[in-house]
């Protein structure tokens, strides 16, 4: 009888394993399905341009990879 209840223990710990891991997968995996679109500025040229200065200070970054005042003085610069 002991070994019936060890394998029904085994059985059981090896199922909530497998639904951990499982779950964990979706959720990382789960920004892959849910997409929403990220370029959405219907701006182009200096427009768009004025919006990254103008607008949120980490968007330019994001965008551009160089924070505002290293765009500014390269802009001045050139």
């Amino acid at each position: 009888m002991p070994d019936q209840r060890q394998k029904q223990l085994i059985v059981a710990a090896t199922a909530y394993i497998v639904n951990v891991v499982a779950l964990a997968a979706m959720l990382y995996a789960s920004p892959l399905y849910w997409k929403q679109d990220y370029h959405t500025s219907k701006l182009t040229g200096a427009a768009w341009v004025e919006e990254l200065i103008n607008g949120h200070p980490d968007r330019i970054w994001t965008e551009l990879g160089v924070r505002l005042h290293v765009f500014l003085i390269l802009v001045h610069e050139l």
